[in-house]
């Protein structure tokens, strides 16, 4: 019998995705109002453990990569994380670890980062919850997703309350939910939430 496993429907997706102009603009200005989230915290991402969850084909790991200590990088599709393995052999990032599940470790990450990819899991808070427990003391989670509209028939992205009810039902505090950024590009403006929770006193 052949391989009956169904493909991942963004494997479709990645040999474009690095030259979508879109993508690469909202990679930059996420990393952007990333540094300045840590920055609120008195962190930088220097010599962080980093947990990138819907790396896709990496143009957030790319940006981390440069100054993290290690990044486990974890996506869903295999044609996507094989466009980041490229990446990572090219530039000898050692330290860059791919995958299509979430690290096993618990508490041993600094940082957790999901962009644009939490409004697509089954479970947001079960999700959400598995994510942060891989966070240590101090350890800081930030995500971005588009805005929900409920007055649509078919809505996409989150509303702000269920990504608040999410960060704090997983244990995070600081719990802030806001608009990420804003930025104009050809006949849009990228408009994007930005969710940010950290842990304190793991003991």
């Amino acid at each position: 019998m052949g391989d009956t496993t169904e493909p991942d429907p963004w494997d479709e997706y990645a040999d474009g995705w690095d030259d979508d102009p879109a993508a690469r603009t909202y990679a930059e200005a996420a990393f952007a109002s990333l540094v300045e989230t840590l920055a609120r915290f008195g962190r930088t991402l220097d010599g962080l453990t980093v947990c990138d969850f819907g790396c896709g084909t990496g143009l957030l790991t790319e940006r981390l990569a440069d100054t993290a200590a290690r990044i486990d990088a974890v996506d869903t599709s295999p044609a996507m994380l094989a466009r980041l393995a490229t990446k990572a052999e090219t530039h000898g990032w050692d330290h860059v670890r791919l995958s299509t599940e979430v690290p096993e470790s618990v508490r041993g990450h600094d940082l957790v980062v999901c962009s644009s990819v939490l409004s697509f899991v089954d479970d947001l808070q079960a999700t959400t919850t598995r994510l942060a427990e891989l966070l240590g003391d101090g350890g800081v989670f930030v995500q971005w997703d588009w805005e929900a509209d409920p007055a649509d028939d078919e809505p996409h992205g989150l509303t702000r309350e269920a990504i608040r009810t999410a960060l704090e039902g997983a244990g995070l505090v600081d719990v802030r939910v806001d608009t990420a950024f804003e930025l104009p590009f050809e006949d849009m403006v990228m408009r994007p939430l930005i969710g940010v929770g950290r842990v304190v006193d793991r003991r």
